[in-house]
């Protein structure tokens, strides 16, 4: 069974672009190979900032035969007055079939007439001879950030085209791509082996490249990087500095792996450390060194992609990184010349959203939110304010505006050295967290306040304006907002009630026109949902909106307590026969009304059942008002299961009586109520059998 080997060779790619081409390469692959019927054994995406690479494993020599019912125009237009019709012969001869292969089809909805159809054959092609004509397409369906034009043609891509490798095992694949028809020949290393030469087969590719200094494959391309980068530390006589983001984009910026120490001089350590990483990390692409002290030392490690010259190399980076380091030194110094508070006014000034005021305004409402939650927590309100104040000051700083990447990392420092309390300048820098999926979130009350206040202020306020994502448009990053709040009640150190958190944020817009109650429901079901994509993958979709509908939007942490008791419960021999007799009492007290009278209950199994609940409703509810879920549900297990499974065995509820049938209704509302104020089962599916 052989492989394919397509390779497009261009010039140099950025690193995201490497990403985003081989990704789409990999998903078109799959999809068109599955279209064309060849199934393979796997598919694998390989490149280098000058080709991206893509191999089926295992195709079949040739498509399967495939045969099929091809439905046509309906019956009564195809067949008439015992003939067939035009319409009839176009079908057939559009499918390669004779007259006498038709045959009336019935539909399976009876609403809508049968039609012609036939049985059509189709003889599986050559694999070779599918791909020519499909490779063209996949190599289409490559997509970039952006794309770019060249030459006098109007075809855009993600960088020009210089070369295409298409190879069967060892047979070429003819198509034409961007005006370069494919072959054998690609090309070694840009500068170590820059001659083209003949991929003699799709197996011998990666060894040939290596050959010629191209490491293709990108894991081990970052391992042989990593190993190296370590080494270079440990010479220096420090360590590493650890970053996932620098380790995976320069993995992708070369396609053989060197490295090159450099130095600056040690008068720009008195700059603070994340100044300086931030400098040789988002703009050169630089390896910080910590010395065995744990602070930095006045060296850099350079991943290139050559390893000709490297003191030359190494002088020119030194040069870039002092110019650099030296601007951001004045920066740090002329914002040294005036206090982080006297930046407050300013924000009065910049805009947020032309709709929700200054960023000024915004930090008065999110100090209102901030002091409403700390006395919520039960915390100490009184360094709200000036946090909350001082949070956004740094923005309005030289450093900042050159580095926005370092907003509440400077006015931490800025704070620190104006004297502030700590836990205020703590603040300051973890109200920006997190800022993303991997980013931790503040450890400090204080910072989680804020961070809390911030995200449900810009939340509630897109919404109040109109300004809500639309289907993959998120441009205020409302859900990545909403999952932080979700994040910091979950794993950091505050709760958020998050029903009387939003209504504080409404509140502080209330100089808006909109429908106070609307917005809440609105923003509340837009957190609900988040809460759904974030736990139904480990939970289940069924437990999630059981727990949902119990859950009232109230402490963040109470939605995960009964999501966990729930599903610890749900593996108890009582969970299933528990949820169908529930599912069922909720679903006939739904027309219950009124209370339950005592004398119209008959002996049995209907006053067994209203006495067990008598004597169990006090600690169930007692368990759920102190959020003790899983102590509650097995309460219910234990004495109700029992009493109400022999009464829908032994009573019938819908009596003529109308007294009684009201009665026994209103004994099955009370009883769901009570339940339903933990979970609601009637939202559950049975346990998948194992």
């Amino acid at each position: 069974m052989p492989d394919l080997l397509l390779e497009l060779g261009l010039e140099e790619l950025p690193a995201s672009f490497v990403r985003s081409g081989l990704e789409s390469l990999g998903t078109a692959a799959k999809e068109l190979l599955a279209a064309h019927r060849l199934d393979c054994v796997s598919i694998e995406t390989l490149g280098t900032p000058r080709r991206l690479t893509v191999f089926a494993h295992a195709l079949p020599d040739a498509q399967p035969d495939r045969e099929e019912v091809v439905a046509g125009p309906p019956w009564n237009v195809a067949f008439k007055d015992g003939a067939w019709t035009k319409a009839a012969e176009g079908f057939a001869k559009k499918n390669g079939v004779s007259m006498d292969a038709l045959f009336e089809r019935t539909n399976e909805d009876p609403k809508k007439p049968s039609t012609v159809a036939a049985k059509v054959f189709e003889k599986g092609r050559a694999t070779a001879d599918v791909l020519a004509e499909l490779l063209p397409e996949l190599c289409r369906r490559a997509s970039f950030p952006k794309s770019m034009r060249w030459g006098a043609g109007d075809f855009a891509f993600g960088r020009p085209v210089q070369w295409l490798v298409a190879l069967l095992d060892d047979v070429v694949l003819p198509f034409e791509f961007a005006g370069i028809a494919s072959g054998r020949t690609t090309r070694g290393h840009r500068f170590l082996a820059p001659a083209a030469f003949e991929v003699p087969s799709a197996a011998a590719y990666e060894d040939a490249l290596e050959g010629r200094h191209v490491i293709v494959r990108i894991e081990r391309r970052r391992a042989l990087m990593e190993q190296a980068i370590a080494l270079a530390a440990g010479a220096l006589g420090g360590t590493l500095v650890p970053d996932e983001f620098l380790l995976s984009e320069c993995s992708m910026l070369v396609e053989k792996p060197f490295v090159v120490p450099g130095s600056f001089e040690p008068r720009f350590l008195e700059l603070p450390e994340a100044v300086i990483v931030s400098v040789m990390r988002d703009h050169q692409r630089y390896f910080a060194v910590k010395g065995p002290d744990g602070k930095l030392l006045p060296r850099y490690l350079n991943v290139v992609g050559t390893a000709n010259d490297p003191e030359r190399i190494a002088k020119g980076n030194d040069r870039v990184l002092r110019a650099r380091l030296a601007d951001a030194r004045f920066f740090v110094n002329e914002d040294r010349k005036q206090k982080l508070a006297d930046r407050r006014p300013k924000l009065d000034a910049v805009t947020f959203q032309h709709k929700l005021g200054s960023i000024g305004a915004k930090v008065e409402r999110i100090e209102r939110i901030a002091r409403h939650l700390a006395t919520v927590q039960q915390l100490d309100a009184s360094l709200v304010g000036r946090a909350a104040q001082l949070a956004k000051c740094d923005l309005e700083s030289l450093i900042v505006f050159e580095f926005p990447e370092l907003q509440g990392q400077m006015g931490r420092f800025y704070a620190e050295k104006d004297g502030e309390d700590s836990a205020v300048c703590l603040a300051i820098e973890e109200h920006w967290r997190p800022a993303g999926a991997s980013d931790a979130v503040p450890t400090q009350a204080l910072g989680a306040l804020l961070a809390v206040a911030d995200r449900l202020d810009t939340l509630v306020g897109c919404f109040a304006i109109g300004q809500q994502p639309k289907g993959n448009a998120d441009p205020f990053g409302l859900r990545r907002a909403a999952l932080g709040v979700i994040r910091i009640a979950l794993e950091g150190p505050i709760d958020v009630p998050i029903a009387e958190a939003v209504d504080t944020a409404i509140a502080a817009l209330a100089h808006l026109d909109f429908d106070a109650a609307a917005l809440l429901r609105e923003v509340l079901a837009f957190v609900s949902a988040r809460l759904d994509a974030q736990f139904r993958g480990e939970y289940g979709a069924d437990l999630v909106d059981a727990v949902l509908g119990a859950w009232n939007h109230g402490s963040l942490r109470d939605f995960r307590a009964r999501l966990e008791a729930l599903a610890g419960f749900r593996s108890a021999a009582e969970y299933e026969p528990l949820a169908v007799a529930f599912k069922r009492a909720f679903n006939i007290a739904s027309q219950a009304t009124g209370d339950v009278d005592a004398s119209l209950l008959e002996a049995g199994a209907e006053k067994d059942l209203a006495d067990a609940f008598a004597k169990a409703r006090g600690d169930i509810d007692a368990h759920t008002a102190k959020g003790e879920y899983a102590a509650a549900l097995a309460r219910v297990a234990t004495d109700l299961k029992a009493p109400i499974d022999r009464f829908f065995d032994d009573v019938f509820v819908m009596v003529d009586d109308e007294r009684v049938r009201g009665n026994r209704l209103a004994l099955l509302g009370q009883i769901a109520g009570t339940v339903s104020r933990i979970v609601h089962f009637h939202k559950l599916q049975p346990a998948e059998k194992s």
